[in-house]
């Protein structure tokens, strides 16, 4: 059996982004991934194969600091804050 750590380390990037619903998310994604510290947000969608990201402290239609998972399929765009 294998056993995958679980990382608490954090490198966050707040971001808004549009869901193919028309939904706005706006949080924080974290680029430490797996041991590594991702260069930029782009990296979570060209390196990682996550088909989910996760976004915490989010603020989405009056709810506030969520933790969402997100299915990339249904981004139709990220942008950036930092």
């Amino acid at each position: 059996m294998d056993v995958k750590i679980i990382s608490r380390k954090r490198e966050p990037r707040t971001v808004t982004m549009k869901l193919t619903d028309g939904s706005l998310i706006r949080g924080q994604v974290n680029l430490y991934h797996e041991e590594m510290v991702l260069n930029r947000v782009s990296d979570l969608f060209t390196r990682d194969k996550d088909p989910f990201v996760v976004v915490f402290g989010a603020l989405m239609e009056g709810l506030t600091n969520q933790v969402l998972i997100v299915n990339k399929q249904n981004i139709i765009w990220i942008a950036p804050e930092d």
